[in-house]
């Protein structure tokens, strides 16, 4: 009996084992890694000494700029966010009362211009909102402007790429939340007399938090992450965190100045994951997929 309890308990963590081993070797080593990096000293010459040193640190936690760089992450990843959340939630919700003839034919021209590379689809923004791009050129003949509107390499272009590159994301989320409401229960709710906007507040909007709420996470991190988009969009005063990154490892080498930023936006993304998980729950994210 004794043998079979222990058979038993083992099953779990036999099972689990090549997933925490995943865990261990591209998660937990790569991030000590850059943990033991971050205090390796870089050398004027671009050489690396591995010796012990505060300085990396020192100058990222005394230094307001890059405080202020990150605060600046966040602003441009919720506004990106809310866009993202109030164009994606209408449309699927319009796709969820669309046929089924349709509906497969919708949700493959949604995923459509994914199948292009992420950095040609940025760059084709280039020519819809330069000065001499598609946008001011039509209002340009409408007679709507007297000359072309400031529309390219600044915030507002960086937004307009993120929403385009994350926008799909936070539909098909959605569109997954809304596909675990019971229509039963939102026509029960007509059959009581509630009008469709009465039904929609109180049933399927609740219902449909979990895929918001997971499109929302997932768009935000993503935006805050990256540096594709500000750096082909972005003007010279369009400064984020992962731009900051890519300047200390690749162009100035600097790794160990790199890792000790890099170590500070993994920690606050992963407190942003655990208040996520304490406020909502995990569970409630996924609840859509069951």
């Amino acid at each position: 009996m004794r043998t079979k309890f222990l058979g038993r308990a083992t099953v779990p963590w036999i099972l689990l084992a090549p997933a925490i081993a995943c865990v261990v070797c591209f998660v937990a080593l790569p991030v000590g890694a850059i943990g033991v990096y971050s205090f390796w000293r870089h050398l004027p010459t671009g050489a690396v000494v591995q010796t012990f040193t505060f300085d990396n640190w020192r100058e990222l936690l005394t230094d307001p700029f890059y405080s202020l760089v990150l605060l600046d992450t966040f602003r441009l990843s919720a506004i990106t966010t809310i866009l993202c959340a109030l164009i994606g939630y209408p449309t699927a919700f319009a796709l969820t009362l669309i046929g089924s003839r349709w509906k497969g034919l919708l949700v493959v021209l949604l995923f459509l211009p994914s199948w292009i590379s992420y950095v040609v689809r940025t760059m084709s923004w280039i020519h819809v909102l330069g000065k001499n791009g598609l946008v001011n050129s039509l209002l340009a003949r409408a007679g709507l402007i007297p000359e072309p509107l400031p529309l390219l390499f600044n915030d507002f272009s960086v937004h307009v790429g993120l929403v385009h590159f994350l926008l799909p994301l936070m539909i098909l989320n959605v569109y997954i939340g809304l596909q675990s409401v019971d229509r039963d229960v939102v026509d029960a709710a007509r059959t009581l007399g509630a009008t469709g906007w009465q039904a929609f507040r109180a049933i399927t909007f609740p219902l449909s938090l979990a895929g918001l709420s997971a499109g929302s996470l997932l768009c935000f991190i993503l935006s805050a992450g990256t540096y594709i988009t500000p750096l082909i969009l972005g003007g010279p005063g369009s400064t984020y965190y992962a731009g900051l990154i890519y300047d200390a490892v690749i162009p100035q080498l600097d790794w160990p100045f790199g890792a000790a930023l890099s170590l500070i936006f993994i920690g606050i993304l992963s407190l942003v994951l655990t208040g996520y998980g304490r406020l909502l729950g995990l569970s409630h994210m996924f609840q859509g997929l069951k």
